[in-house]
């Protein structure tokens, strides 16, 4: 427990707080200054069902029990997302290209103060829980992700990949996964 203490400190601190006298959140607007923000909230459905799909990644990564492991392969489901005034939240999972299941997943993805997007990844139902950060243009682009393992000792590792956009020629991979989304499967009927 004392190890979380600095993890709860720091998402306390990145907790954005309401504004005097509104229950309404804030939310950075990109075309403001660094130093306004903008009552208004972009995150539509419309969006969110940008993300929804098969998406096939590349990624190399260093491992602490076996070492540095170069150009790997695997497929990215996002069953269903949802927008929401502070981001769109989405439930998927990961399958390696023999169609087994290597985690679940729920992410939070929202424009970057900068231009393009980003977003956050955390796995579960796996052996080997990981985190994942993003950095994309628009959703459902093709994108750019860096991951960290969760644990600690000789099963710790990084790694860095790229993913493809959400794409039509992937959407069997992700089948078994995502088949019980209806937001999958209007996706994948129109593919």
């Amino acid at each position: 427990m004392p190890r979380l203490a600095p993890l709860v400190a720091l998402l306390l601190a990145l907790t954005p707080q309401p504004t005097s006298g509104s229950n309404r959140w804030l939310r950075h607007s990109p075309e403001k200054k660094s130093n306004e923000v903008s009552s208004t909230f972009p995150y539509t459905p419309e969006q969110a069902s940008k993300f929804i799909g098969a998406q096939h990644w590349y990624e190399s990564g260093i491992y602490a029990d076996k070492g540095l492991a170069s150009h790997y392969d695997g497929y990215f489901c996002l069953c269903s997302c949802d927008a929401t005034p502070e981001g769109i939240f989405c439930g998927g999972s990961g399958v390696s290209p023999d169609g087994s299941k290597v985690a679940d997943f729920l992410g939070v993805f929202s424009e970057s103060r900068g231009e393009g997007w980003e977003g956050d990844l955390v796995a579960f139902n796996t052996d080997h829980p990981f985190a994942d950060k993003f950095s994309f243009m628009e959703p459902g682009s093709a994108a750019n992700y860096t991951g960290v393992s969760q644990s600690l000792g000789d099963g710790s590792f990084v790694w860095r990949g790229i993913m493809s956009g959400v794409d039509c020629a992937s959407k069997d991979h992700c089948y078994d996964s995502c088949q019980q989304s209806s937001s999958f499967k209007t996706w994948y009927d129109n593919c």
